[in-house]
């Protein structure tokens, strides 16, 4: 009975993966292995796009079958400056002006200045949700506001 039981098992668990070809993700394994019908490939797909930090440039870079986020801020000096800046930036929102919140702002391209200090004031602890945020979760946090 045990031996019929885990025959079972295991072809509906076969049989379930060969449908189910999104489990890898998107990323450099999951466009070369492209015959995934078997967990073994779905294994090498997904081991792949971990390993060699592809499957994070295809995100960020909207290749390799990836969808790049709606909400990407794709500026290298705006996620530069916040980084080296957290703390300076954090005061100048919380103050409502500043000077390391109208470069944020220059190098967003946001246009009115005034209206972007005043929500990021408004929303400080939606922006700096914590005492050890990073500075990604602190750039998506203020795109999220718009």
């Amino acid at each position: 009975m045990k031996k019929t039981l885990f025959i079972a098992a295991a072809a509906t668990l076969l049989t379930t993966s060969t449908f189910a070809h999104d489990n890898t993700g998107c990323g450099l394994g999951t466009q070369i292995i492209k015959n995934q019908d078997s967990v073994l490939m779905q294994v090498f797909a997904a081991t792949t796009n971990g390993t060699s930090g592809n499957q994070t440039f295809g995100i960020t870079s909207g290749t390799l079958g990836c969808a790049k986020p709606a909400k990407f801020v794709s500026n290298d000096k705006a996620n530069e400056f916040v980084a080296g800046n957290m703390d300076a930036l954090a005061l100048d929102i919380s103050n409502g002006q500043g000077e390391a919140l109208s470069t944020l702002a220059t190098l967003l391209h946001v246009s009115n200045k005034d209206t972007f200090a005043s929500v990021l004031q408004a929303n400080f602890d939606k922006i700096y949700t914590s005492s050890d945020v990073s500075s990604a979760e602190v750039i998506d946090n203020i795109v999220a506001l718009g």
